[in-house]
């Protein structure tokens, strides 16, 4: 059986697009058409990972957008993956439902089954099971939602449903410890995980305030409420790179403590030969370890007429776990 990343399926999709009528360096029948997999947790189940085994109550939706499923001709069948993460950060992988070919489609997971098959007995606080869809070409190519070498497919992808809603790679179920929510605030430490510090910006202090107001309705995830939400202004001065001083807003999701950051304005840009632009964050995504008490999330960004790339930042609160400097 053959393998492929769902990116680089998509990437020939876009470029076929653009392309349109011209003649192409290629064999256009040649090309492999795909889709796209939607996979979201099913309203009132289980949204975070229950330590006993024989609790919980874990179903997924799959789904093929209407607006980008792509080529569906070439389809045949999904699966779904499950990916379990323990404590030490050490993954392992393994289908969990195979033959799928009705959208949507609803997925009754066994957590006991699940953690059997990726070589598990036991959930502590700290581990995570992923899920995330996989699917098989008529042609016999299988693409994968994730593999070891690559981690997950469309990561970066920031694209709409049809509902307003954001397409999802995958849903992440983690055994919390509790939530403390007075200690995610004050002075902070931010570190970029993506530049490291080999320019003397790695590291730097994050300010962070607890704030009232709430993000915009399309942004709550359906089921959330107003009380489950606590809302975060962040500032931080980045030196020596374009960032400067950065003041975004996000809001932890208590039920399941992930973030919310919806697309928003930063800081200002000024730079010759380029203009100035005011400096958003776009595709923003991340997850809260309560455990070690920080926070992880990842942004694009997008200024002017130009995009600068990705970061991903993470914010410690206790000093306890900082990394070494």
């Amino acid at each position: 059986m053959k393998h492929t990343s769902l990116l680089a399926v998509f990437c020939c999709i876009i470029a076929l697009t653009a392309c349109n009528k011209q003649k192409l360096p290629y064999d256009l029948e040649g090309v492999e058409r795909g889709v796209i997999i939607n996979i979201s947790k099913v309203a009132g189940t289980s949204t975070t990972l229950s330590t006993d085994v024989n609790a919980g109550d874990y179903q997924v939706e799959l789904s093929i957008p209407e607006n980008l499923q792509g080529d569906k001709s070439m389809f045949k069948e999904a699966q779904l993956m499950a990916v379990y993460t323990d404590g030490d950060g050490k993954k392992t992988a393994a289908y969990v439902a195979e033959g799928i070919t009705d959208f949507p489609a609803k997925v009754k997971v066994n957590i006991k089954d699940v953690l059997s098959k990726c070589g598990q007995s036991s959930i502590a606080i700290g581990d995570r099971v992923e899920f995330t869809p996989c699917y098989t070409l008529k042609s016999g190519t299988q693409v994968d939602g994730w593999s070891e070498l690559m981690g997950f497919n469309n990561v970066r992808f920031t694209w709409l449903l049809e509902d307003g809603s954001n397409y999802q790679y995958r849903v992440s179920y983690t055994a919390f410890a509790p939530f403390h929510k007075e200690n995610f605030k004050g002075k902070a430490l931010y570190e970029l995980l993506d530049s490291g510090n080999e320019y003397g910006d790695g590291y730097g202090e994050a300010i962070v305030t607890q704030v009232t107001e709430l993000p915009d309705s399309q942004w709550i995830p359906k089921g959330v409420t107003a009380e489950e939400l606590v809302g975060l202004h962040i500032v931080c001065d980045i030196p020596n790179t374009w960032f400067g001083v950065m003041n975004f807003d996000m809001w932890i999701n208590t039920q399941d403590f992930t973030i919310i950051m919806p697309d928003q304005k930063s800081c200002f840009f000024d730079y010759p030969g380029y203009g100035s632009y005011d400096v958003e964050l776009v595709g923003c995504e991340g997850e809260v370890d309560t455990l070690r008490e920080y926070i992880t999330f990842y942004w694009g960004t997008s200024w002017g007429p130009y995009s600068f790339g990705s970061e991903t930042m993470r914010i410690y609160f206790n000093e306890d776990f900082y990394p070494e400097l």
